[in-house]
């Protein structure tokens, strides 16, 4: 048990952790989408910045180069404090790429900047990307993976002023990756931690939930391997009371009440198989003992010569009644399937009145009298499709089994009626004994099986069952019930009114 516990508790861990990982994957792949979606809505966000920034500051350049009451020097200090407070860098470049002024040099474009005549120009290629570009901000280090940009980006942005040949430039670095995750931990971070507590939990409980009734299913299976027929699976999720049951599927719940239901049967056929043992033990011990006791007085003579006829016909008797135990049981294992060539349409109803005179001795020893209510399907008989023989043999158990359990001046039924739509003829046998219990109706049919096994008159327990066997065979049902009439045991099995179109007989597994 200690070992099953391992191995539950185990295949619980591996599932539970597949199960985080695949969660935790799941969240990667929503971070990723996410840094690229942020990444590129970012970017968007400071080059509109910086273009209006520079319209902004070229408007406000030449409205104070427009006014003679401002100087150079305050117009100088104007830019440089715009500079600190957009945290960018503004140049003043000429149309040949000549750098008139620049409150800063960022690192990205020194690889651009050219010394000439005493003067700092912008590489042609820069001057010419920026110059033809004018209003619209260019980035830089931008790629196309799923890490759409590197960690750093540098935006740029020219835009004309009001004076000939000069232009306004700024240029910006944006730190992408701390932007990125800055948003991402204030953003994400927390519903990310609360849904990944949460999906793990409920995933953590559903497998819980689904690995119990396996453990349980595979913990029955090793006690029934081992002889233990009395353990049930009991699984809490199942009960009505639990709110866990509704993660069981439909398949698992079947599946245990099925095994269930399988190791009920096997233990209620584990005691009538010890019923039985102990029943035919006792069938056959009992003449046994007489022929060897009568035998045995008959060697020593103890019993006289002129009265061996005597003896010799009770062992005879005992005898017979051995013979008539193992045909029984030889027949019952013989019965599960007919043969196609003995099969034949006959009258039910001739074979239901030759029955019921052959056991015409049997009626009047106990005063019962038949009610017999026979129907009709073809003319004045009702017609049946089977092997006349085995089906003699299911009508005739019924109708004595009947006189068994039938009360001295008790009443029998005897039916047959069709059924158009089904194509069916049904026939019945019915009694006014004491009946058979609900819970017992389906066992009655189970091999050695009987209702009150202290009855020992009443038979081995094959009768019905070899009933059963027969119609089977025949592809046919048989069922008991409670005689609404006569208040005791009614039985009733169905037949094929026809041969049936391209229907062979059916085996019984």
């Amino acid at each position: 048990m200690k070992e099953s516990g391992k191995k539950s508790q185990s295949v619980l861990f591996r599932t539970t952790l597949s199960l985080a990982i695949g969660t935790i994957l799941v969240f990667l792949v929503l971070i990723l989408i996410f840094y690229r979606q942020t990444t590129v809505s970012l970017i968007s966000e400071n080059k509109e910045k910086i273009e209006e920034q520079a319209n902004s500051l070229a408007l406000a350049y030449d409205s104070l180069v427009t006014d003679p009451s401002v100087s150079d020097t305050a117009i100088q200090a104007f830019i440089n404090s715009f500079a600190r407070t957009e945290e960018c860098s503004v140049w003043f470049v000429r149309n040949d790429g000549r750098i008139e002024y620049s409150t800063s040099v960022p690192d990205f474009v020194r690889g651009d900047l050219l010394k000439a005549d005493n003067y700092v120009f912008l590489t042609n290629d820069r001057a010419l990307d920026l110059f033809m570009n004018r209003g619209h901000a260019l980035t830089s280090d931008v790629t196309n993976g799923i890490f759409a940009n590197s960690r750093s980006v540098a935006v740029s942005v020219a835009v004309a002023t009001s004076q000939e040949d000069l232009n306004i430039v700024l240029f910006n670095t944006l730190n992408v990756e701390n932007e990125v995750f800055w948003r991402l931990s204030n953003a994400l971070l927390l519903p990310i931690l609360i849904s990944f507590s949460m999906a793990l939990l409920f995933f953590s409980l559903m497998a819980k939930s689904l690995i119990r009734p396996l453990r349980a299913l595979s913990d029955a299976a090793t006690s029934v391997t081992k002889g233990d027929l009395s353990v049930r699976i009991d699984v809490p999720e199942l009960r009505k009371e639990s709110t866990l049951k509704y993660m069981l599927t439909d398949e698992i719940t079947n599946m245990v009440s099925t095994v269930n239901s399988m190791i009920e049967r096997l233990e209620r056929q584990e005691s009538d198989r010890k019923v039985f043992i102990s029943s035919i033990a006792h069938d056959l011990r009992t003449p046994l003992t007489s022929i060897k006791g009568f035998l045995s007085a008959i060697s020593d003579g103890t019993i006289p010569p002129e009265s061996y006829p005597k003896y010799m016909d009770i062992i005879q008797t005992q005898v017979a009644r051995i013979q008539e135990l193992i045909n029984s049981m030889t027949e019952a294992s013989s019965l599960s399937q007919v043969d196609p060539a003995k099969m034949e349409e006959f009258d039910i109803n001739e074979m239901i009145h030759d029955t019921v005179q052959n056991v015409e001795n049997l009626l009047s020893d106990k005063s019962i009298s038949v009610n017999v209510d026979l129907g009709k399907n073809k003319g004045e008989q009702m017609m049946v499709f089977g092997e006349s023989q085995l089906l003699y043999r299911v009508f005739y158990n019924l109708l004595t089994n009947a006189i068994k359990f039938t009360p001295r001046d008790g009443i029998i039924g005897i039916s047959t009626k069709y059924d158009a739509d089904e194509k069916k003829v049904y026939v019945s046998v019915e009694d006014s004994g004491s009946g058979i219990p609900e819970d017992k109706r389906d066992r009655v049919f189970e091999s050695f099986y009987k209702v009150d096994p202290s009855r020992t008159e009443s038979g081995f327990g094959l009768g019905l069952y070899i009933c059963r066997e027969i119609i089977t065979a025949h592809g046919e049902k048989i069922w008991a019930e409670q005689s609404e009439e006569l208040g005791g045991a009614k039985f009733i099995y169905t037949l094929n009114d026809n041969k049936p179109e391209d229907q062979e007989p059916k085996e019984n597994p």
